[in-house]
């Protein structure tokens, strides 16, 4: 897991505008990608697996024994809005008091209307 955690954020610093890398565009620059698409490209490069991003995510919202459920989430939604919404919460918790990373990070896939509840295949 910290193969993964050191690879996501070594990948995003490079991305930042104090990177010492002048070869990648400049925040003004326009090369069409959102930001959504330079996380998965990052993903990508890294071969970083939807099980990775899930294990990431329990691990920051405190919630190891739901790994398989993020899993799902992760494969149902996509990495980067699932880190989009981890690091919201993250963030969040650093300035107020929450009772459960999990349930705030629930909550707000629910108040996107993201599909949250899933069927087991027989």
């Amino acid at each position: 897991m910290d193969h993964i955690k050191t690879t996501l954020q070594d990948s995003l610093n490079r991305l930042t505008v104090n990177s010492k890398n002048k070869s990648i565009p400049t925040v003004n620059s326009n090369n069409g990608l959102t930001v959504g698409d330079k996380i998965q490209a990052l993903l990508d490069e890294e071969n970083i697996t939807p099980e990775g991003v899930a294990e990431m995510l329990s691990e920051t919202l405190d919630d190891e024994k739901s790994l398989r459920y993020y899993t799902i989430l992760v494969k149902e939604h996509g990495a980067p809005k699932m880190l989009e919404i981890m690091h919201y919460v993250k963030d969040v918790a650093r300035t107020k008091v929450i009772r459960s990373k999990a349930l705030y990070f629930m909550a707000i896939l629910k108040r996107k209307n993201l599909k949250t509840k899933f069927r087991e295949e027989k």
